[in-house]
């Protein structure tokens, strides 16, 4: 596609955020350009995989990944505090200020743990993340009833999850609407291929119900307590999860771009996934509004590949490539066995597509990298099982306090609540730069490209 050769070379770019938009594009662009990746954490967090480290022990080394190896010098352990448009700044928690010809806002979602880990731990410590999923599978182990708030994609995984590594235990699942996963470009036969494999599970499905009384729950969900919806139904549980949506993190661009904000904090973006009104500042996953509602590690890497080639084109004062979101596509694993695929109008069920390894190998790959698996000589087998599910090791000593850390605030800032969705592929086909003003009407911005 061509970078401007030795022009593009020294072009600054600077990506706030290591998630799956922002490590996909640190690898498409790294030894191209002046790169930094800038993110609190040391470890990309492959988050996908996450609610398998709750029913697997010793799974969570194969979700988080090194950043260093992959990036060397162009990854920066820091947190981004805020951004200088028109001094073209990030600056840093510490008071170190960077500059970039190009920015990319990659600063993604936060949730609750197990699916998610940033709203419990704003910088990921690999020993205690690992210590919190073992604690958690002990828990499951011991809990004879378990329910789940939420049936959205996280809720039905992790459901999935435990009901087929422990199928004696008593799990319930409720849901504030009519079907499983929101979404309006899901449809009643995805949703009812869904429920059914939940069915075969025996997990209890609540539709129409809400919890009335959280705050009276545990807050690290651990402990017997009284569920409550506002049907008038009262649940005994000895271990609730809260799987209720994301929150945009959005903080860092709150102060210079809170005119292109949405109502949940997302960007606003033009087709080439540039922020309204800028040229040299793009958004990309789950910050940007591109997919509408559908926000899923799929998209994000093809935001990262089309701003890579973007920032090239630019540079070298070509034709800009234009985002468009595809149909609806997700895919929703139930357990090691089963799961649900949507494409299109296309429905699949009892799809082991992403259930058998989670896309593990993929994002090792993506970061040219070894598995932990592969290191180790070859993906490790299934458990032996007794009385119908596998048999867990015991979890070692942990020397640390056994109640978990409460749920708060990411520091890098959570905007209103979104949706736990998924969406579809998208195309990118070439279009003129903005550099007229029909185009610039078009692309929602003003200004010519650099």
């Amino acid at each position: 596609m061509g970078g401007g050769g030795s022009k593009f070379r020294s072009t600054r770019v600077i990506i706030i955020g290591g998630g799956y938009g922002g490590v996909a594009l640190a690898m498409a662009l790294r030894d191209k350009c002046q790169l930094t990746m800038i993110d609190p954490k040391d470890h990309f967090f492959h988050n996908i995989g996450a609610l398998r480290a709750c029913v697997e022990p010793g799974f969570t080394k194969n979700i988080f990944i090194p950043y260093a190896p992959s990036l060397g010098k162009a990854f920066l352990q820091g947190r981004a505090k805020s951004i200088d448009l028109k001094g073209k700044k990030v600056k840093l928690d510490g008071g170190q200020s960077l500059a970039y010809d190009y920015l990319v806002l990659a600063t993604g979602s936060s949730g609750p743990f197990p699916g998610k880990l940033n709203r419990v731990l704003p910088v990921t410590e690999l020993e205690l993340a690992t210590e919190m999923y073992s604690l958690t599978l002990e828990k499951i182990k011991s809990a004879a009833n378990i329910v789940i708030m939420g049936g959205g994609a996280v809720g039905v995984e992790l459901a999935g999850e435990i009901a087929t590594d422990f199928p004696g235990k008593n799990i319930t699942l409720i849901h504030p609407h009519k079907g499983l996963i929101d979404g309006k470009r899901f449809g009643d036969k995805f949703r009812k291929e869904v429920k059914g494999q939940l069915d075969k599970l025996k997990v209890n499905v609540l539709l129409g119900e809400r919890v009335v009384n959280m705050e009276e729950l545990p807050k690290d969900g651990f402990g017997k307590c009284k569920v409550k919806t506002d049907a008038r139904k009262t649940l005994d549980a000895d271990l609730v999860f809260d799987c209720t949506g994301l929150k945009t993190n959005s903080n860092v661009y709150t102060d210079q771009l809170d005119d292109k904000m949405d109502s949940q904090d997302r960007l606003r973006v033009n087709n080439f996934l540039q922020v309204e009104g800028q040229t040299d500042v793009y958004a990309i996953g789950d910050c940007c509004n591109a997919d509408a509602d559908l926000n899923m590690a799929h998209n994000a890497g093809l935001h990262a590949n089309l701003v890579a080639a973007n920032i090239q084109l630019g540079v070298s004062g070509k034709n800009y490539k234009s985002y468009k979101p595809g149909g609806p596509q997700m895919i929703l694993s139930i357990g090691r066995d089963h799961g649900v695929t949507q494409n299109g109008s296309r429905v699949l069920g009892m799809n082991k597509l992403k259930s058998h390894e989670l896309f593990v190998d993929k994002y090792w790959k993506l970061m040219k990298q070894a598995p932990p698996t592969k290191k180790q000589g070859g993906a490790p087998k299934r458990a032996k099982t007794i009385a119908g599910r596998p048999e867990a090791q015991q979890p070692k000593n942990i020397s640390r306090s056994k109640s978990m850390p409460p749920s708060s605030g990411n520091p890098n800032g959570q905007g209103k609540q979104t949706t736990s969705s998924a969406g579809g592929g998208a195309k990118g086909t070439k279009a003129a730069p903005p550099s007229n003003k029909k185009q610039q009407a078009s692309a929602g911005q003003k200004g010519k490209k650099k």
